[in-house]
Parts: C-alpha cells; sequence; structure tokens
C-alpha cells in the first residue's frame, strides 16, 4: 500500500496581502497550502513588511515573488524549509570542532514509551540516523554551519522539523504525535499484492534500515546525478531511496525515491516512487508509483503506478495500475487496472479492467473487463464486452456483447452480437445476433440476425430475421427463410422454409385421399407452409404396382369456398412378384418382393372446393411423364400409361407422357 505524498511546492493558491510581517504572511501561506514552514529565524527578519498578490500560481512560484528569489526551499514530510541562498558567515572561532554529534531520544507524546526506528535526518547536510530499540539517536554533523534543520518522522507519526545551534545544545529529546488524521492512500487494484519493500527481489538487495528510512522520510529533493554500483553504495548512500535524481547510473544495481530523466542500470534499476523520463535496465526495473514515458528491460517491467508511454521487456511487464501508452513483452503483459492502448506479447496478455485499445498475441488474451477495439490472439480470447472485434486461431469468448464480430478457427461465444461470427467449428449468441453467424458445423442463437450459415444445423430458439442455410434449420418464429434439407419452426410470419422436409407446427399441415388415372387409391401428407409444402405420397393399383412418391407445391386461397393447387411430384413404381418358398415336401409359403420399373413424374393443377373449416373435395388435370426401365425377365416394357400423346424409347428407357386428371378429399390438420 502506498502513501500519497504530495509536493506542497507545486500546490497551486489564491492570496493577496500589503504591508503585513513576514511572519504573518509565512502564515497565511502556509495555511492555504496545508503544511508548516521551518527556517532558521536569525536569518529572516520576521518582522519585515511584506506584499504579495497571487493567482492561480503554484507555491513556489509565490515564494519567490515574496522573497525575490532569495531562498532555497525544500519539503520535508509536512514541511517547507526556507534556506537562505546566502547566509550570514560564521564568526570566526578557532576553538570550533570540526564536528558535533547530537544525540537524544525519540518519545511518543502520548504514552511515552521510546520510539524505535525513528529516522533523524539533518535537512541540508544530507545526512540522517536511526533511533534505536530504546528510542536513542546520534547523528554527527559538520561544524560549517551555527543552524541545522533536522527532521524527525516515523510512519504513523507526524513528523517534526527543528531548528538546533550544536554550538550551545546537543542533546535533543523529541516528542513525536500519533497521526489521528486521514492519510490519502493509494491503493492497488488487488489489496493482496505485496508493496514494492516486499518483493523478493527488493528484500535481498536493500537493507532492511534503509527501507525503513524511506518509508519514515519524505522528501522532495531532486539531484542532477547519481552513481551507484549496488542499492546504498553510491553517491546518495543511505538517502537513495528518499531523493529523486534526474541522471542516474546504476553499475549493478540502484536504488532511489525517483527518476526526472533517464536511468541506466546494468542488472536492475528500483525506484520506489515515480520515474518521468527514460529508464533502462539488462534485467529488470521495479517502480513503486507512476512510469513516463519509456521503459526497457532485459527480463522483466514491474510497476506498482501507472504507465504512460512505451513498455518493453523481453519476459514480462507487470502494471498494478492504468496503461496509457505500449506494452510489449517476449512473453505475457499483466495489467491490474484500465488501459487505453496496445497489448502485445508472444503468449499473452491481462487486465482487469477496461480495454480502450488492441490486445494482440502469440496464445491468449484475457480482459475482464470491456475491450473497446480488438483483441488478436494465436488461441483464444476472453472479455465481457467488445465493442470491436475478437480474431484468434481456437477461440473467442465474450461473456457480454459483440458489437463488431469474432472471428476463430474453432468457436465464438457472445452474449449478443451485433456484428458477426465467423467459426470454423460453432458460434454461440446467448441472446440477440443482429448480423450473422457463419459455422463449420452450428450456429446457435436466442434471435437470429440478418443470417445464419452453417455445415450441419442453425438454431434459433426465438426467431430468425434474415435467412438460415444449413441441412438442418431450426426457429421458433421465421421472419425470412430457411434454406437446408429439414427446416423446422413454430411459425412462419413472412419468408418462406425452403427445403425437402418443412415442418412448421402451426403452419400448413393437409392429409388426403385421392384417385388418378393411374393409381386407383392415393395417400399423401402435405407439410410446410401454403406457399410452399412438401408432400409424401404413396400409392397403389391394387395389382402389381406401387407408388412411393415425394413433391412440393403452393397452394392459392381464391375465396372462401375455392382455393388453387399447383404441384410437381415424383413417384418411385414398384413391382411385386410372387415367390413360392417351399419348407418342406408338405409345406409352402407364398411371399412378394419388390422391384423399381421406374419413375412417374406429375405436374398437377386441382381446384379445391371447401365442405367445411377443415374438410374439402379438389379435381384436376395432370400432366405426366413415365420413365420406365427394360424387363429383361419378359423381354418388354412394363407399362402403367393408359394412354400417351409422346412415346419414345433410349436405350433401355422407354419414355410416355400422356394427361390425366386427380380427384380426392383433403383434411385439414
Amino acid at each position: 500500500m502506498i502513501y500519497a505524498q504530495s509536493n506542497y511546492l507545486h500546490k497551486r493558491i489564491n492570496l493577496s496581502f500589503t504591508d503585513i510581517p513576514l511572519d504573518k504572511a509565512l502564515t497565511q501561506i502556509s495555511q492555504a497550502g496545508n503544511f508548516t514552514f521551518s527556517y532558521n529565524s536569525k536569518n529572516f527578519d520576521e518582522q519585515q513588511l511584506v506584499s504579495l498578490n497571487v493567482e492561480d500560481k503554484t507555491i513556489a512560484r509565490s515564494l519567490d515573488q515574496l522573497f525575490d528569489h532569495s531562498v532555497n526551499y525544500k519539503v520535508v514530510g509536512s514541511h517547507v524549509i526556507l534556506m537562505k541562498k546566502n547566509p550570514p558567515e560564521l564568526l570566526n572561532n578557532d576553538n570550533r570542532p570540526n564536528e558535533y554529534i547530537l544525540t537524544g531520544y525519540v518519545i511518543d507524546s502520548q504514552t511515552g514509551e521510546k520510539i524505535k526506528e525513528a529516522t533523524v535526518y539533518e535537512v541540508d547536510g544530507r545526512i540522517v540516523s536511526l533511533s534505536n530499540s530504546e528510542g536513542f539517536y546520534s547523528l554527527t554533523v559538520p561544524s560549517e554551519k551555527d543552524v541545522h534543520g533536522l527532521s524527525y518522522s516515523k510512519q504513523g507519526y507526524l513528523d517534526t522539523v527543528i531548528m538546533v545551534e550544536p554550538a550551545y545544545k546537543s542533546s535533543f529529546t523529541i516528542y513525536l504525535n500519533p497521526k489521528n488524521i486521514s492519510v490519502q492512500k493509494i491503493e492497488s487494484v488487488n489489496p493482496k499484492l505485496e508493496d514494492l519493500h516486499n518483493r523478493p527481489m527488493v528484500e535481498m538487495l536493500i537493507p532492511k534500515e534503509s527501507k525503513i528510512i524511506s518509508d519514515n522520510l519524505v522528501i522532495h529533493d531532486n539531484r542532477k546525478f547519481q552513481i551507484s554500483l549496488i542499492p546504498f553504495i553510491g553517491t546518495n548512500r543511505e538517502l537513495s531511496g528518499s531523493v529523486d535524481n534526474s541522471l542516474s547510473f546504476n553499475v549493478l544495481a540502484g536504488y532511489s525515491g525517483g527518476v526526472n530523466g533517464f536511468e541506466l542500470g546494468g542488472l536492475l534499476n528500483i525506484v520506489r516512487r515515480n520515474m518521468h523520463g527514460s529508464q533502462i535496465a539488462g534485467i529488470a526495473n521495479l517502480v513503486g508509483g507512476n512510469t513516463n514515458p519509456f521503459q526497457l528491460a532485459g527480463l522483466f517491467n514491474l510497476n506498482g503506478g501507472s504507465v504512460t508511454g512505451t513498455q518493453i521487456a523481453g519476459m514480462s511487464n507487470v502494471v498494478l495500475d492504468t496503461l496509457n501508452g505500449v506494452q510489449i513483452a517476449g512473453f505475457n503483459n499483466t495489467l491490474h487496472g484500465y488501459m487505453n492502448g496496445v497489448q502485445l506479447s508472444g503468449f499473452n496478455n491481462v487486465t482487469t479492467q477496461n480495454v480502450d485499445g488492441v490486445q494482440l498475441t502469440g496464445f491468449a488474451n484475457v480482459a475482464l473487463k470491456d475491450v473497446k477495439f480488438g483483441q488478436v490472439a494465436g488461441f483464444a480470447n476472453y472479455c465481457n464486452h467488445v465493442d470491436g472485434g475478437q480474431l484468434s486461431g481456437f477461440a473467442n469468448v465474450a461473456k457480454g456483447d459483440v458489437n463488431w464480430g469474432q472471428a476463430s478457427g474453432f468457436a465464438n461465444y457472445g452474449n449478443s452480437v451485433k456484428g458477426f461470427q465467423i467459426a470454423g467449428f460453432a458460434n454461440v449468441s446467448a441472446n440477440e445476433v443482429s448480423g450473422g453467424q457463419i459455422a463449420g458445423f452450428g450456429n446457435y442463437g436466442k434471435t437470429g440476425g440478418k443470417y445464419q450459415i452453417a455445415g450441419y444445423a442453425n438454431i434459433a430458439m426465438e426467431e430468425i430475421n434474415g435467412i438460415q442455410l444449413a441441412p438442418m434449420n431450426y426457429a421458433k418464429k421465421v421472419k425470412g427463410y430457411q434454406l437446408g434439407i429439414f427446416n423446422v419452426s413454430d411459425t412462419v410470419e413472412s419468408g418462406l422454409p425452403i427445403g425437402l422436409f418443412s415442418f412448421v407446427k402451426k403452419g400448413f399441415h393437409r392429409f388426403e385421399i385421392s384417385t388418378n388415372d393411374v393409381f386407383y387409391i392415393n395417400a399423401a401428407y402435405k407439410l410446410g407452409v401454403q406457399k410452399l409444402y412438401n408432400s409424401i405420397r404413396f400409392g397403389s393399383d391394387f395389382s402389381e404396382n406401387l407408388a412411393v412418391g415425394y413433391g412440393i407445391g403452393t397452394q392459392f386461397t381464391m375465396n372462401n369456398k375455392f382455393r388453387f393447387n399447383l404441384e410437381l411430384s415424383s413417384d418411385l413404381i414398384f413391382e411385386t412378384d410372387s415367390i413360392d418358398l417351399q419348407v418342406s415336401s408338405d409345406l409352402t409359403f407364398e411371399s412378394s418382393s419388390f422391384h423399381v420399373i421406374g419413375t412417374l413424374n406429375k405436374l398437377t393443377t386441382s381446384f379445391d372446393y371447401n365442405l367445411t373449416q377443415k374438410i374439402s373435395i379438389f379435381i384436376g388435370p395432370s400432366l405426366n411423364v413415365s420413365v420406365i426401365s427394360f424387363d429383361n425377365t419378359t423381354n418388354s416394357f412394363p407399362n402403367i400409361a393408359p394412354y400417351s400423346f409422346y412415346n419414345e424409347t433410349f436405350s433401355n428407357t422407354q419414355v410416355k407422357m400422356w394427361i390425366g386428371g386427380i380427384f380426392g378429399a383433403s383434411f385439414t390438420l
């Protein structure tokens, strides 16, 4: 968990006063910025009359205007320390030692208990010490100045800054007040993740005392340059984790409070707060705060805050907050926050919040929330809603809605699909499909859109508003076309089911008994819709011939009593043969066998007369075409035609045509 500590000098204020004492002016500025000033009163005339008029200016610029650029400022904890750029020279004193040793105790003001591991910091000389288990501290400071500023800080306590004159007093007991105010917290997306100091690599490289100093001491001090061999063996020494650097060079590994420029590490860079600039490491970059705009590591980058810019790693990038830019990794990118940009990896990309951009990977993309543009993966993609598209070699899953499309080698799943789904095997939409589905095997949707095209089956549980094309199609309600071998629906509101068999539960169902010029008794079942129905037919001439056939037709309603039918059919003609089967000398069975002798094809027109709402009689003419094969047993062509106006023989096939008729009764089911 990272605690936010703002740089008070950057805060903007509106303030105006004229000819008031300096001490009162500083009080007004500190109240406006919510901090405390600390300074050596010997270097400032507190009764000097000053004036200031600022609107929306930073406190740093306001102080420059107040002091006419004659004062330096440093933020330490909740204090802004004022230091004259040209302080008065020291009085000559030949007896002055080279250094002073300052000692004392740090005590809890409420309980009286000694506070261990409190940080004591000399604000100008950059010297630091920790209190021991008894709360005792010892700090050695140079004697070059008469007055030294000391900062006392400890996590969980309000910090304190005092001005001391070691020449007159060298022992100071300090009482720290426990914090009883709310502290602004910046919490990672996943609270179970350890903070930077608890990472195994950081624990191994940075001494415990150094981490304690960094945790206790919050200063805003930017140094132009630092160089280190390993953490805390370098120019910043124990203060490495508390100060920022403009240029930072780490021979093997380094640790800094922040970077405002450029950092280069032979193996490892560790930044406690923010990195603004460019960071390059042979193995890894670890940043506790925000990163902007460039980070490059041979193995991995780990960021506790947000990244704005570009991250490149040979293995992995991990960001515990947001990304506005590009992540490129040889293996994996992991983001525990919002993304606006691009993730590119060799194996997989993972985000826990919304993705306003694109994820590209060799294996799998996972976005636990919404994706605005798209996901492209060699194997699979997963997200909640996707406004753009998903493209993968195996499967795409959108737990929510798909607004553009999904394409995969095997399967796609979406809650509602406003675009299209294309898969090598199957597409599934739990709700509405506004666009279309194309699959090698099957498509499923609650409501079908413009088209469903599959190698085996299409299913629209509620309705289809376009075209279903597959060997098998099902839709509860059809507002379009079904094209297949088998079509099944509950209702056809508009359009047609076109196929070998089309069953419409609330459609056209009719049973017929009829006679014609070839077969004296015929039975037919017609199903589909009135505009286009299928028929299954059976017939017999009560002699040697039977007929089994299939037909398609349409029916037009002329008025309440009359309807007109047009039907095209084809029947297989079977001839029966009697065979005597002798079981024994005393027992013989007669059996029948069937063989196909040809086909009878008909174009029939007929008129219905409705006797009742369900029963009608019909009569009409038909054009008959018989195609009969030569019978080798009789050396002749079997004859089923009563007469013919066309009779031609083609090799072993005889074709005859004649005009016949039909008469029968129908029963609407």
